[in-house]
C-alpha cells in the first residue's frame, strides 16, 4: 500500500452528514453499485480525512505521514483497523436507519478501540472555557481512530438515532442525520443524489 504519496491524490471528502464518525463511515462511494470506490486506499488518505474532517491539523499529520514512511507494516496495520473500523460502523448505522439491531461482532469492534482512545482523552483548561484534548505519542500511527471511536460511542448513546437515514439512491447508499424540521430528507445531498432523482425523474416524465 502507498504511504508517502497517499496525501498527493487530491481526493476531497464529503463531510457533514450529522457526526464525524458518519462522514467516516462513508469513506467508500457508490457502495451500493457494481464498482464502489474505497477512499481510504491508503494510510496518506486516512491522514487527508483528518485534516479535512479537523481531528488532525497539518502539522500533526506531517508527522504521522512522516512516521509511517518508516514504519509502513506498522501504517497497513493502523489503514487495516480503520477500515475494519469504518465497515463495522457503516453496517452498524445503516442497520438503525433500517430498523434493524446492531450485530455484536460490529459493536465489539468499536468497544475494542474505546479503551485505547480514552486512555489519552483528557479535559484541558484555556483561558475562558474548559475542553477535550488528546494526549499520548504524538506519532502513534493509530491516534486518528481515537477521536472516531469516541465520536461513535457519543452518537450511539445521543438519542439522535431516530433521524439516522441511508440515501435513497441504491447506488449511494450514504448515511446521514436527518436534521430538517418535517424528517422527510431522502438524499444524503441534493447536489448529487437528489438532482439526479430528479433528473430521471424529468426524463421519465418526457418519454410518458
Amino acid at each position: 500500500m502507498k504511504h508517502a504519496r497517499g496525501h498527493e491524490t487530491g481526493w476531497t471528502f464529503h463531510i457533514g452528514y450529522g457526526a464525524v464518525c458518519l462522514d467516516f463511515a462513508n469513506a467508500v462511494s457508490w457502495r451500493g453499485s457494481d464498482e464502489p470506490a474505497d477512499r481510504l486506499p491508503d494510510y496518506g488518505e486516512l491522514l487527508r480525512f483528518g485534516v479535512q474532517t479537523g481531528l488532525l491539523s497539518e502539522l500533526e499529520a506531517g508527522r504521522l505521514r512522516r512516521e509511517a514512511s518508516r514504519q509502513p507494516e506498522a501504517a497497513d496495520r493502523a489503514l487495516r483497523d480503520a477500515v475494519e473500523l469504518r465497515e463495522s460502523l457503516y453496517r452498524i448505522f445503516s442497520g438503525l436507519a433500517g430498523g434493524r439491531p446492531p450485530c455484536p461482532d460490529d459493536l465489539a469492534t468499536l468497544n475494542a478501540r474505546l479503551p485505547r482512545a480514552l486512555a489519552y482523552l483528557q479535559v484541558s483548561a484555556t483561558r475562558d472555557r474548559f475542553g477535550w484534548a488528546w494526549t499520548g505519542d504524538p506519532v502513534a500511527l493509530d491516534r486518528i481512530l481515537w477521536p472516531i471511536a469516541r465520536d461513535a460511542a457519543v452518537f450511539l448513546t445521543s438519542g439522535n438515532l431516530a433521524r439516522l437515514r441511508t440515501c435513497a439512491n441504491p447506488r449511494c447508499r450514504w448515511v446521514f442525520l436527518d436534521t430538517t424540521r418535517s424528517g422527510t430528507r431522502r438524499w444524503c445531498t441534493m447536489a448529487v443524489c437528489g438532482n439526479r432523482a430528479k433528473v430521471r425523474r424529468h426524463r421519465d416524465r418526457h418519454r410518458g
